[in-house]
């Protein structure tokens, strides 16, 4: 009897440490089953950088390359590529435009400073005045009493008839104010005013003429604008390559001029 109970005990034992065994083994299978995968997919991660990275942020920096490629700024811009900013500069008519407009403006304000008061002008009208007596005044198309003011406050007025686009008798009064006086300082300037005025008018070739004018004036200082109409007056007449030697002799003789990026874009159009 005593040997059959610790049989049976004995059994009982190894029967329990067997249900522990078993039940051991399938724990450590699930963890291992639950395990393995996580490990594997931590492994892939780390080998294609993206272990440290959310869902979110891959896509924010993949749309910020996108953009960046695009040239977008962060607030949506477009951030213009240089040939964009060249298509967006104005026209270069409207650039020529701009600068005669300045030009004028300036000039209307030199004729504006020269004193009425000065000897050169107490002599033009000295001469005028006996121009007017003996009845030999130098042009009958404009009123005596706008001739009988200075020479800076009537080339003041001819250009603000020019401004006004009355160019038929903007050319009247700049060549009056030439035949009555060729040497004052302003002279030069009303010779270019004339070439403006002719080719306000479309007459181009008389433009020509009137602009060739301005360089018999010593120390003019109308000699790069009056070069630049050449070559746009050549344009106008579809003579390209004439255009583009006037161009060509701005850029070589007033290499400062604020005309020169002008006439190299036109060259670069010619080309």
């Amino acid at each position: 009897m005593p040997i059959k109970k610790y049989i049976v005990f004995a059994l009982g034992v190894v029967f329990i440490l067997g249900v522990f065994w078993l039940t051991g083994c399938g724990t450590t299978g699930e963890y291992t089953r639950g395990e393995e995968p996580v490990e594997e997919l931590s492994d892939i991660d780390e080998l294609l950088g993206l272990a440290d990275k959310k869902p979110d942020e891959d896509e924010s920096i993949a749309e910020d390359d996108v953009l960046k490629l695009l040239g977008v700024t962060e607030e949506g811009e477009s951030a213009a590529p240089e040939s964009k900013v060249e298509e967006e500069m104005p026209s270069l008519d409207e650039a020529v435009q701009q600068l005669e407009t300045k030009r004028a403006s300036l000039d209307s304000e030199e004729g504006g400073s020269m004193g009425q008061g000065s000897e050169q002008e107490e002599r033009v009208a000295a001469t005028q005045r006996a121009e007017e007596k003996s009845g030999t005044q130098p042009s009958e198309r404009v009123t005596p009493s706008w001739q009988s003011a200075s020479f800076s406050d009537r080339y003041k007025e001819a250009l603000q008839t020019y401004q006004r686009r009355d160019y038929r008798t903007a050319i009247q009064k700049f060549e009056a104010l030439l035949a009555t006086n060729s040497k004052h300082s302003l002279s030069d300037n009303c010779q270019y005013w004339i070439g403006e005025s002719y080719y306000g008018l479309a007459n181009y070739q008389q433009a020509i003429v009137a602009f060739e004018k301005v360089f018999a004036f010593a120390n003019s200082n109308k000699d790069d604008a009056a070069q630049l109409k050449l070559g746009l007056c050549y344009m106008r007449l579809n003579d390209r390559q004439k255009a583009k030697g006037e161009f060509q002799k701005l850029i070589d003789d007033y290499p400062t001029s604020e005309y020169v990026s002008i006439a190299k874009r036109y060259i670069s159009q010619i080309n």
